[in-house]
């Protein structure tokens, strides 16, 4: 993704918050129903325009339309429709034949329901890692520039209506592009002892205080300009009960009935019932490198988070589409005998960009790479999991990078937590200077430029969402959402539109308290009933006396620490009435084009508001639409 795109937006959303900007980069549209690549480029064998609504045409700028000469107020930006946005830059493509250097058929069939037989594993837990790695790694290009110069593994159909491939652990080299044609399957491996971290020693589908001992499916590690691509899926089977290759495996955990446990079982034993960490593989990882992309491709069935781009600058998913579960596993039951569910597939989160601690780089990376996660650009994707939708976390501690310049655009959530960011927001570089991002009094932020705009949030139980707590909190500032259509779903008894919080999760101190600034609401509209939580952070707040929450060695703050959240509104409209409004140590601004929620000012709480002018509320009519369709 290029940086120069990502540093303009970067300095739209400044003017913003300094009151001098709309936030987004003007557009310059001529066009409608077209993809995003204005230029030529390589052929492709379609547009992922393809999987998005086509509609009439709609301009992509977030900011409220003007009013007309007359004074009646033009029509509300309309959510979920645009198809073209001059805005972002081009528009992946497809590999060319020329990049292919090698190509694998698949050799296994999976059954109409979509999942693998059982007798796939029999003889082999992972029969296609071998060849698919050697492949990746005999094709490593790190010379390349990018994604049409990268050089391409491509997984097809087989003989006698073949069409997946059952591996274990692969790593993605830099300069590789691995392509999933359309009806083609890659299925994780069953087998906790193909993810164990050492080879021989079990850590891998085990419940225990930590939760890093399993490799991912695809791990990109220190890379340049690797990407997943096609029209195919990679399905992590985290509702299949698991085998092991060990005979008579003691590390093998088993339901009541002495059958296997799944992935997803031992998540909700491990977060439900033992308040412990799973140890399940992740779907693809990408550790400290850069310039990665997802392109077109479907993930589903994650035993645990589905894209983690950590410490990484440069990432684009584009097309993307996420689903846990899938109905197969829906008319499964778990180990408790309930159905699977987005509510007991825990800890599925769709795309989790974070920050991660500096290393030394290898040569496909010169210089060193500081664990910042930045330059990130998740466009026209669809997502529904058993947790966080999206989550843009900045580190744990101090020592761990920032995380800036991140972009979601034309999407879609739908079940699962919402559009979160948290709730790690700790790293700093140590306090380093950072000309990518500004500071706030002083003090250079921990997440920023953060920009979300035509999203549709349909059925997650939160909507706008950012959580942190005193053990790992810090500043986030500079973040913009507009143009959001939210229904929450009935997953729980208290959904949260929109929820602003410093009070996470209770945890013991240690004293690294939350800071939310320069937080700017345009545009938004909620369709049904549902709770609100604005809140800053106040160390004198009775919340931190409750259940679980303890000072520890950091102590209470003297004298004591407000943070207040700093949060602006403008045309925040919501259809019912809200079943809940939690308002605490808040400075709120409401904008010209106002808000229908019943904001006050109180103890704590200061409330300003523009004159105000007839605006619009965002048009929903078209934002609600059914999870797109494979390919």
């Amino acid at each position: 993704m290029p940086s120069a795109w990502f540093a303009s937006l970067a300095t739209a959303l400044i003017l913003t918050a300094c009151g001098g900007g709309s936030g987004q980069v003007s557009p310059d549209v001529s066009g409608g129903n077209v993809d995003n690549n204005a230029a030529a480029a390589p052929a492709a064998a379609s547009s992922a325009s393809d999987a998005s609504a086509t509609t009439p045409d709609q301009p992509a700028s977030d900011a409220a339309p003007a009013s007309d000469a007359s004074g009646t107020p033009a029509p509300g930006f309309q959510v979920g429709t645009t198809t073209f946005d001059a805005a972002l830059p081009p528009e992946p493509t497809l590999p060319t034949s020329t990049q292919i250097c090698q190509t694998l058929p698949a050799t296994l069939t999976a059954q109409a329901n979509g999942l693998l037989p059982d007798n796939a594993d029999a003889a082999s837990t992972a029969p296609d890692t071998t060849r698919i790695q050697a492949a990746l790694t005999a094709c490593t290009n790190a010379a390349s520039t990018g994604l049409s110069t990268n050089k391409v593994v491509r997984l097809t159909s087989g003989a006698n209506g073949a069409n997946a491939f059952l591996s274990g652990p692969l790593n993605l080299p830099s300069g590789v592009t691995l392509w999933i044609d359309k009806r083609v399957t890659l299925f994780a491996s069953r087998d906790p002892r193909q993810f164990d971290k050492t080879q021989g020693t079990a850590s891998c589908g085990l419940i225990t205080a930590s939760d890093n001992g399993c490799n991912a499916l695809i791990t990109a590690a220190r890379t340049s300009n690797s990407a997943v691509v096609g029209d195919g899926t990679i399905d992590g089977r985290g509702g299949s009960q698991l085998v092991s290759s060990v005979r008579d495996d003691p590390n093998l955990l088993k339901r009541a009935d002495g059958s296997a446990m799944s992935w997803w079982d031992i998540g909700y034993e491990a977060n439900v019932v033992q308040n412990r960490s799973q140890n399940n593989p992740r779907l693809i990882q990408i550790n400290n490198g850069s310039n990665f992309t997802l392109y077109r491709v479907t993930l589903q069935n994650a035993p645990k988070f589905h894209v983690v781009p950590s410490g990484v600058q440069g990432f684009t998913a584009w097309g993307v589409k996420i689903y846990t579960p899938t109905a197969a596993y829906e008319a499964m039951n778990n180990y408790k005998g309930v159905p699977y569910s987005t509510v007991n597939a825990k800890n599925t989160d769709g795309i989790d960009p974070a920050s991660s601690g500096s290393i030394t780089s290898n040569p496909g990376n010169p210089g060193k790479l500081t664990g910042d996660a930045s330059n990130m650009l998740i466009a026209y994707t669809s997502i529904r999991t058993g947790d966080d939708n999206m989550a843009i976390k900045g580190g744990t501690a101090p020592v761990n990078g920032r995380t800036y310049n991140i972009t979601v655009a034309h999407s879609h959530f739908y079940e699962g937590h919402g559009m979160s960011i948290g709730s790690e927001s700790a790293g700093s570089d140590n306090g380093v200077a950072n000309a990518d991002v500004t500071p706030v009094d002083g003090v250079y932020p921990s997440v920023s430029n953060v920009n979300v705009y035509d999203l549709t949030i349909d059925g997650a139980d939160n909507g706008l969402r950012i959580k942190s707590d005193w053990s790992r909190g810090g500043l986030v500032s500079n973040i913009r959402y507009s143009n959001v259509c939210i229904r929450t779903g009935n997953q729980t008894s208290n959904p949260q539109a929109l929820i602003f919080s410093p009070y996470y999760s209770p945890t013991k101190s240690l004293g690294l308290y939350p800071n939310l600034q320069g937080i700017v609401l345009d545009g938004i509209r909620i369709v049904n009933a549902s709770n609100y939580t604005f809140q800053g952070f106040n160390s004198t707040s009775p919340v931190l006396l409750g259940s679980g929450w303890s000072a520890g060695t950091a102590g209470f703050p003297s004298p004591p620490v407000v943070n207040p959240l700093l949060i602006s509104l403008n045309n925040v409209v919501a259809d019912a009435t809200p079943l809940s409004m939690t308002v605490a140590d808040a400075q709120l601004s409401i904008g010209e084009g106002g808000t229908t929620l019943p904001l006050q000012a109180g103890s704590g709480v200061t409330l300003t508001r523009e004159a105000g002018a007839q605006v619009s509320p965002v048009d929903c009519s078209k934002a609600f639409v059914p999870f797109p369709a494979k390919s």
